[in-house]
């Protein structure tokens, strides 16, 4: 077992413990990579502290987006979509039913539906939420599919509509 000491923490740790570099004589940084870690992370909380650092890393971060092109490496093919769709179908066959069959109903303010229950005599009563509280509700429940129903984080069955739009108000304030 090869090991060597971090001259941060001063810890004799194993050679697996050190990020490589072709550089240095062993092939490894001369501080661990918990140090390492520990570094980065207190320089990238002093770039954020200022309004201008945080605006310089929010550009860096979506120059690398496009310079690496995630937006093409992170997109799944037609085939690949295709078996997603039909795996969420299999898994979830009462969710495709509802949102069919509330197609026929249309929002004049470009709002989101949510259906709170997916049973099938509720099909058609939604609740119409922006899209940032659609996604921040659905970030506070977990969907039970025995029920149709969804739970709040605490095991708490959500089985009216107006449970559903009292969590709502409670999570935005």
């Amino acid at each position: 077992m090869v090991t060597k000491i971090c001259f941060k923490c001063n810890k004799e740790k194993e050679l697996s413990q050190f990020y490589k570099h072709k550089k240095m004589a062993d092939g490894h940084l001369n501080k661990c990579k918990e140090c390492t870690k520990k570094d980065s992370r207190n320089i990238e909380l002093k770039i954020r502290s200022t309004q201008v650092g945080l605006e310089l890393d929010r550009k860096r971060n979506r120059d690398k987006y496009y310079r690496l092109d995630y937006l093409h490496k992170h997109k799944p093919t037609t085939e690949q979509k295709r078996l997603i769709m039909k795996r969420y179908t299999q898994k979830y066959p009462e969710k495709v039913l509802a949102h069919s069959a509330s197609n026929s109903i249309r929002c004049a303010n470009c709002l989101e539906k949510h259906h709170w229950s997916y049973n099938e005599e509720h099909y058609k009563d939604i609740i119409f939420l922006s899209n940032r509280d659609h996604n921040l509700l659905h970030r506070f429940m977990i969907y039970d599919q025995e029920r149709m129903m969804y739970r709040n984080l605490q095991g708490l069955l959500l089985d009216t509509k107006d449970s559903h739009i009292e969590l709502i108000e409670t999570i935005k304030k």
